[in-house]
């Protein structure tokens, strides 16, 4: 079922694209098709293939996932959920096109395109994700859930069920929807590109900071029961230490000078997460749970302690907003192996307490 249109807009979300993708302008003229583009981008420092998307759609998929401020992977499942990538698609109760839009919200959305036009169908899933997004954004602080996962709940469940159920409601049908999107956006759609970092982000200085700050510490490291709601990876042993913030979601820093390794979208228990080792080599950083779509750095980058590097958030395997944060001995040789809770390849995870307090910045 779609909804009834909504009478916000919202400003984009903050995500770089690179600037080949800037040649999208044109497809908002005409009805024609998009040109093909590489097959292999990077939006927000997050790996976008589109191999898989039919007829060179994937640049006009990555300018919509701008507008939305939402990770392209996730709007490219979406569309194909909806519709197969099928631009004629009809449904018996009036939805039609790439989205499947209902008549009134392509009223709204549509801006006077044509609904069976797929560059247009595209453009305006953009424009109404970012609509569900300003409208959740309330249920989303106030609960600490992930605003993708509950725009994707909106989009499906209809007007309202989001705000009554306070999250995602209990509806086999939309928990199912949100589990394919995701799960294929990750799987299908965010598949890794060579890395595109190698840029230096501030003055190196050796100093330390505290990874969330103006945050309160709120749970430590080892042995603990598996929080309810979640999913029972580390053992009852929390391989970590938590830190949140009061009101509204604060910003994950570096803690020290790194090199970027990882920095990926909603990938797994970790959800969007960046992991970094010292210049020295001899620790590794992650640092969990962030906000998606909030990536600030790409994977090569050299950044200086307190250098942003996304916002505190709720993805991947959490009950609520957090950051989850590790360390460990040495540098991984591969850390696409086994990256995400407990382990990161091969290197041993360490209580990173001792070494924040020593460095005064806990």
């Amino acid at each position: 079922m779609r909804k009834a249109g909504l009478l916000l807009l919202v400003p984009a979300l903050p995500i770089l694209i690179v600037a080949c993708l800037l040649l999208i302008a044109v497809l908002s003229v005409g009805g024609g098709t998009a040109p093909a583009q590489a097959a292999c981008t990077s939006v927000n420092g997050k790996a976008f293939n589109q191999v898989e998307i039919p007829h060179g759609w994937g640049g006009a998929v990555a300018a919509a996932a701008k507008t939305a401020g939402v990770p392209a992977s996730v709007l490219a499942s979406q569309l194909e959920a909806e519709s197969g990538w099928n631009p004629n698609a009809k449904s018996p109760v009036g939805a039609a096109g790439l989205a499947q839009f209902m008549p009134g919200t392509w009223a709204s959305y549509g801006d006077g395109g044509d609904i069976l036009n797929p560059v247009h169908a595209i453009a305006a899933q953009g424009r109404y994700m970012a609509a569900l997004i300003k409208q959740l954004l309330p249920v989303a602080r106030s609960s600490g859930q992930d605003i993708v996962r509950l725009a994707l709940a909106g989009y499906n469940a209809g007007p309202g069920a989001v705000e009554a159920a306070k999250g995602i409601p209990a509806f086999a049908e939309t928990r199912d929807y949100v589990d394919k999107i995701m799960r294929t956006a990750q799987e299908k759609y965010g598949a890794s590109c060579p890395a595109s970092g190698n840029v230096e982000v501030g003055a190196l200085t050796g100093k330390w900071s505290r990874p969330l700050p103006g945050s309160t510490f709120t749970s430590g490291y080892g042995p603990r029961p598996t929080p309810a709601g979640t999913l029972n990876i580390g053992g009852n042993f929390h391989y970590g230490i938590d830190f949140a913030t009061p009101g509204t979601a604060g910003t994950v820093v570096a803690v020290m000078d790194m090199k970027i390794v990882i920095a990926h979208e909603l990938q797994s228990s970790s959800g969007t997460w960046v992991a970094g080792v010292s210049l020295d080599g001899k620790l590794t950083a992650t640092y969990s749970h962030m906000e998606a779509g909030s990536l600030r750095v790409k994977e090569g980058d050299t950044v200086s302690a307190g250098t942003p590097l996304g916002t505190e958030g709720a993805t991947g395997n959490v009950t609520g907003r957090h950051l989850h944060f590790e360390m460990y001995q040495g540098a991984p040789k591969d850390p696409r192996l086994g990256a995400v809770d407990p382990k990161l390849g091969e290197v041993k995870p360490i209580d990173p307490t001792p070494i924040l307090k020593g460095k005064g910045v806990l």
